[in-house]
């Protein structure tokens, strides 16, 4: 084979690399499953999907193949010494806590997923093949979607026979196996539309901005929706004026944290909400809450281990002589309760360091031209939607999930955007590579705050 040819085949396994990466995270091997008949026995019994966890190693080594010849390891798990304090301290908690092995097992994926994000803006050659490639998946999931709400809604819109939650009956909920995730992917796509319509096509990315809004809106994500205008108005404000970062993201955290945590123990803050005409229960996620604030007091420092606490036989057996629902919840609907539950205040800690302060860091690094790029706009944009939504779902160190795993793509990107160039900005300083490859972030540049 020549060396065009090399070429030309690498730049095929880079396109079939991204888009079975992209695709396994978000329709995986279970689309329009049926909710009739679901078992809700413990985490332990359940266990994880043997297939997923095959597919997720082969992925990883095709990753690992990948930037070993492309000799671009120093992504990987940047920073190091963080990531290395965040997986020991949960592993550590895990082996202390309510089910060692199980916890270890789930952390191992949960390691992989974030391997796989960090190397997966290293197979686009240049930015407009990252929006040709992104674009085409993007189109794959709205027409799965609404090709199953046309043709099979029987397992695309949530039913009254639905097991576990038949009070949901109506909601859309496409490929995906619950009407929050819908909704959560959904999101990430009307951001993402907001890119295309910059870099793609202007009437393509807007088309995906409109369906993607209309399933968010008919899957019944009040909130997710909701929180639309504050992220992208928030996106636009660090990015217009950095200086007001650190303060405006953190004035919303807060706000947010005092919401939660008001609600739960405060019947005059939550009174307060109801006159306001906002659900003070948060569809009764308060309930939950109460459990794991309750539990947190418990084991403040360590925890219960990681994805150890929810369904856990000892939780199960005390929801029946409580007679509570709340205990057979699968998670806390709180990414940040959970990862104190799982790792103690300082696994909170550590975790808001990685996707919290660093973005904050690295938007203040990149120049004006470079921040102000529909590229960085994206990266923005997602990561604050996570933040934000994590109030009210577990998106966050989870072992599986598109939107955890796309979160990790956002802050490499973000990392990315502020250390090194994109391969079209290089070309002006060098000449192409002989066999036309070439790396969305080829080698590092300095930027200056």
């Amino acid at each position: 084979m020549d060396a065009a040819d090399d070429g030309q085949g690498r730049g095929y396994w880079r396109d079939a690399l991204f888009y079975v990466t992209f695709l396994y995270f978000t329709i995986g091997f279970s689309p329009y499953v049926s909710l009739s008949s679901t078992y809700s026995g413990s985490a332990m019994a359940a266990g994880s999907s043997l297939l997923n966890q095959f597919t997720a190693i082969i992925l990883l080594f095709s990753f690992v193949a990948f930037m070993a010849k492309e000799k671009s390891f120093s992504i990987l798990f940047a920073p190091r010494l963080l990531i290395a304090a965040i997986f020991g301290w949960y592993a550590f908690t895990s082996l202390v806590g309510e089910a060692p092995m199980f916890s270890l097992r789930r952390l191992v994926m949960c390691a992989i997923i974030c391997a796989l994000a960090d190397g997966f803006l290293q197979l686009p050659r240049s930015e407009r093949h990252f929006t040709t490639m992104l674009a085409f998946c993007v189109w794959i999931i709205l027409f799965l979607c609404y090709f199953g709400i046309a043709a099979l809604p029987g397992r695309s819109i949530h039913q009254v026979s639905d097991a576990l939650e038949p009070f949901l009956a109506g909601n859309w909920r496409g490929v995906f196996n619950h009407k929050n995730e819908a909704a959560s992917i959904m999101s990430v796509l009307i951001i993402v539309g907001i890119y295309l319509c910059r870099r793609w096509s202007f009437f393509g990315g807007l088309v995906v901005l409109l369906l993607s809004l209309i399933f968010l809106v008919k899957s019944g994500g009040k909130t997710a929706l909701g929180l639309m205008p504050i992220i992208i108005g928030t996106g636009w404000f660090i990015v217009r004026w950095p200086q007001w970062r650190y303060l405006v993201v953190t004035l919303l955290m807060v706000v947010f944290t005092t919401v939660v945590i008001g609600t739960t123990v405060d019947p005059v803050f939550s009174q307060m909400l109801t006159k306001m005409g906002i659900d003070a229960s948060f569809t009764g996620r308060t309930d939950i809450w109460t459990i794991a604030i309750d539990y947190i007091h418990q084991r403040p420092v360590l925890g219960y281990g990681y994805q150890a606490f929810w369904r856990s036989d000892a939780l199960l057996s005390s929801s029946i002589e409580n007679n509570s629902w709340a205990a057979t919840a699968p998670a806390a609907h709180n990414a940040y309760f959970d990862l104190v539950l799982a790792g103690g205040v300082p696994g909170l800690v550590l975790v808001l360091v990685w996707i919290f302060l660093l973005p904050l860091h690295y938007l203040g690094k990149m120049d004006e031209a470079t921040r102000k790029s529909p590229l960085t706009r994206l990266y923005v944009g997602v990561w604050l939607y996570v933040l934000l939504y994590s109030f009210l779902e577990t998106i966050l160190m989870l072992s599986a999930g598109f939107v955890w795993f796309f979160l990790i793509v956002a802050v490499m990107g973000l990392h990315l955007q502020a250390t090194a160039s994109l391969v079209q900005d290089e070309k002006r300083r060098e000449p192409a590579r002989a066999d036309g490859e070439g790396m969305m972030v080829p080698k590092p540049v300095s930027r200056h705050p």
